[in-house]
C-alpha cells in the first residue's frame, strides 16, 4: 500500500471515529436520567446535556419536610441525577472513543 493510500484510509478512518463521536454525544445528551428522591418524595429528571425537565412531587409526602429540608432534597437530587447523566455521558463517548475500528 502506498503512502498516499495509507493516508488516505487513516483520514477516512479519523472521519468515521468524529461522526461516531459526534452521532454518540447527540445520543447521550437526549438521553434522561431520573433520581428517586427519598421517602417516596417524588423524583427529578435531566437530560444527558443536563437540563432539567421533570420535578415530580408527592405533596402528602411533601408534608413531612420542612421548606428548608424539602429544598435541600430537591437540591439533592437534581444534583445526583445531574451527575449520573454526565457520567453516562462521559461513558457513551468513550465507549465510542476506545473502538479501535470504525471503519
Amino acid at each position: 500500500m502506498s503512502y498516499e493510500d495509507e493516508l488516505y484510509h487513516l483520514a477516512r478512518e479519523i472521519d468515521a471515529t468524529v461522526a461516531a463521536v459526534e452521532q454518540a454525544s447527540v445520543a447521550a445528551a437526549r438521553d434522561r436520567v431520573t433520581w428517586a428522591l427519598p421517602g417516596e418524595l417524588g423524583s427529578v429528571t435531566v437530560t444527558g446535556a443536563g437540563e432539567l425537565v421533570d420535578v415530580s412531587v408527592d405533596v402528602a409526602a411533601m408534608k413531612a419536610y420542612s421548606a428548608s429540608s424539602l429544598s435541600r432534597q430537591l437540591l439533592l437530587g437534581i444534583q445526583r441525577a445531574e451527575e449520573t447523566a454526565a457520567q453516562r455521558y462521559e461513558a457513551a463517548i468513550a465507549a465510542v472513543r476506545d473502538e479501535e475500528r470504525l471503519v
